[in-house]
């Protein structure tokens, strides 16, 4: 009977703790660090509709072959990504991009792109320009409807980088 009661509490927080260590593994990349392109997504407090994006925005990229990687950011942090978008990440095979880390003005220096959901104010933006993701519900309220939204918006976004990425290479000399 103990037994059964643990062997049920393990299988029910097993997604939880995959995406937690995953979540370490990839912890604290920061937005210069690869050696590809990065997206910046932004929102408020960079545990919920970030995170999503960023998440997204990665396995699209990969899967697609693109040389960017995306990762989360936040204006008024939080320090964790609640349970829930853990849990939603983890039912489509995702990890938090990583943890929750505050917007500089270097990670937006850095980036080829910052998408924000919030309004990013312009100490933590600098020079860089930003595209506001506007009318995406939050995903701690409605996680599957945020996550087809950004999806969606992920969708139309890879095919303007995969040709900015083509035209790169057309335009890089050859040996």
């Amino acid at each position: 009977m103990l037994t059964t009661r643990i062997l049920r509490k393990v299988v029910r927080t097993w997604p939880q703790l995959a995406a937690a260590v995953l979540a370490i593994l990839m912890t604290s990349v920061p937005a210069t660090a690869n050696e590809g392109k990065t997206i910046v997504f932004v929102c408020l407090h960079g545990v919920v509709n970030s995170q999503m994006a960023a998440a997204y925005f990665n396995r699209a990229a990969q899967e697609r072959g693109l040389p960017y990687t995306a990762v989360s950011r936040g204006i008024d942090l939080f320090r964790s990504v609640p349970v829930r978008i853990q849990d939603g990440l983890a039912l489509d095979g995702l990890a938090p991009a990583n943890t929750p880390q505050q917007l500089t003005v270097d990670d937006a220096a850095a980036a080829s792109l910052v998408v924000a959901f919030d309004q990013v104010p312009a100490e933590r933006r600098g020079p860089a320009g930003v595209a506001y993701w506007s009318g995406i519900p939050l995903g701690i309220d409605d996680y599957e409807a945020t996550r087809d939204q950004i999806v969606r918006r992920i969708d139309a976004l890879i095919p303007t980088l995969a040709d900015e990425t083509a035209g790169q290479q057309a335009r890089a000399p050859t040996r």
